[in-house]
């Protein structure tokens, strides 16, 4: 009866496979998405589909302050289909990001209701 929330893709971003074995494995594990926006913005089409098959089990989160243009570029890679950008200022990388393009619903779980559920 213990829910467990894995912090920033549980360091696996690098893998996803990993931890969505682990998300297919556990029905009480959960993720959280922060911090990690640089480094899948790179690969998409690979990020839909995985917030798609997981989307009751991701929350929005986010380590990095509270600065409007914080929120601006993690909506903008959560909410667009954007193609070839660069965000120095958030992230420091030389990398082009791709935004993700979320369909409404998942985005709608993503932002509010996995952590609702969760929280009651």
């Amino acid at each position: 009866r213990t829910t467990f929330i894995a912090c920033h893709f549980l360091n696996c971003e690098y893998d996803l496979g990993i931890l969505g074995s682990l998300l297919d494995r556990y029905p009480n594990l959960h993720a959280d998405i922060s911090a990690r926006y640089a480094e899948t913005a790179p690969i998409p089409r690979y990020m839909k589909a995985f917030y798609e098959k997981y989307q009751d089990r991701l929350l929005y989160g986010t380590d990095m302050g509270f600065a409007p243009d914080m929120y601006r570029i993690t909506f903008r890679i959560l909410e667009t289909a954007d193609e070839h950008f660069y965000e120095t200022e958030q992230f420091g990388y030389h990398w082009a990001l791709h935004g993700f393009g979320l369909p409404d619903d998942v985005l709608r779980k993503l932002y509010r209701d996995n952590a609702v559920k969760l929280f009651k």
